[in-house]
Formats: C-alpha cells, structure tokens, sequence
C-alpha cells in the first residue's frame, strides 16, 4: 500500500504548478474506508484517462507507464478498487476503497 502512496502523490506532485495543492482525507463507509487523493494539477484529457492504468502506457516525455498499473495491481490484490475523476486545468482526483478487515 505504501507503493500505492508514493505513485500517486509522485504523479500529483509532477502534476501540479509551484502553488498546487495535495489533500488526502480518509473515512470510513460502510465496510470499507476510502482514501481521497485530490491534486490542484494539470488534470488528463480523456484519453489520457482510458489508457491510466494499462502498463506502459504513459502521458510523461519521461515517464515508463509502469506506476498507475502497479497501484491498480496492489489495489486489486487487497480486494480494493479505485477511482479516477480529472479535468484538464482543475486537477485529479484518486479515490481508493479498501475493505476493512
């Protein structure tokens, strides 16, 4: 799960202008917690959206396209899912949803 932290808030930090905002909030629904990562970024484009979380794929002039696919695989295997709102110039938003056990 720490993994999962570090690529998102990475691909957040890479995302946002000198003055950009990070806020994460966590709460309990249910059965399960959610955990929101919101940045103040550059947001993505639809098709930016649709190939997120595919290996290899990648928006980034230097980017691999490994790190989304990585935290879909972690996520997955904690019986988790994910989230993904975004757009262009207003920013992105991760929503995580892990069982509590």
């Amino acid at each position: 799960i720490k993994q999962v932290f570090i690529n998102i808030i990475t691909n957040a930090i890479q995302a946002i202008p000198a003055r950009g905002k990070i806020n994460i909030k966590a709460e309990k629904i249910k059965h399960r917690v959610r955990i929101k990562i919101h940045d103040t970024g550059c947001g993505m484009d639809e098709k930016t959206m649709k190939h997120m979380f595919e290996p290899l794929y990648s928006s980034k002039t230097k980017g691999i396209g490994l790190g989304m696919a990585i935290v879909f695989d972690i996520i997955k295997s904690h019986d988790g899912t994910i989230q993904v709102e975004s757009k262009v110039n207003k920013g992105t938003t991760v929503s995580i949803f892990l069982p509590l056990k």
